[in-house]
């Protein structure tokens, strides 16, 4: 991947300010057809390759799962691309978890490598917002670093 003029990965940015830490932006868009296309022909390899067993069960429910494991998929590349630092091999995206709070709002669950990652890079926050319509699923996320 190339690096931009200021030597940043394009879809990344960093704001550095007085007290306020870094903050890390991070976006994706899928296709719902591929997605839909890929858990059928797939199947539970498929599914169980980059989704948690609850993210499987939450989309398995809807109407339209297609859209719900694009959605989910494109929260997980944002999360990636929001995350401070490059990652060395091979993602485990399965410790990138899409859950819903208490109010049903997305949200993030970082475990294993991912969360340590984090940790050492002083994130405190990472934030999520999922959309998706019968085409495609769009994802943001804003990982927040540094002071509480």
């Amino acid at each position: 991947m190339s690096t931009g003029p200021d030597g940043t990965e394009p879809g990344r940015t960093e704001l550095n300010g007085a007290g306020s830490g870094r903050t890390g932006l991070g976006t994706d868009i899928v296709s719902v057809a591929r997605f839909t296309r890929l858990a059928r022909t797939g199947g539970p390899a498929f599914l169980e390759r980059w989704f948690t067993p609850a993210e499987i069960d939450y989309c398995s429910g809807k109407a339209e799962p297609g859209r719900h494991l694009a959605a989910r998929f494109a929260a997980k590349e944002a999360v990636v691309k929001a995350l401070p630092g490059p990652w060395d091999g091979p993602l485990p995206w399965r410790r990138i978890e899409i859950v819903n709070d208490a109010r049903g709002a997305p949200s993030v669950r970082l475990d294993g490598a991912v969360r340590e990652a984090a940790r050492r890079a002083g994130v405190r926050e990472v934030q999520v917002s999922l959309s998706h319509c019968d085409e495609y699923a769009t994802a943001v996320a804003l990982c927040t670093a540094g002071e509480a």
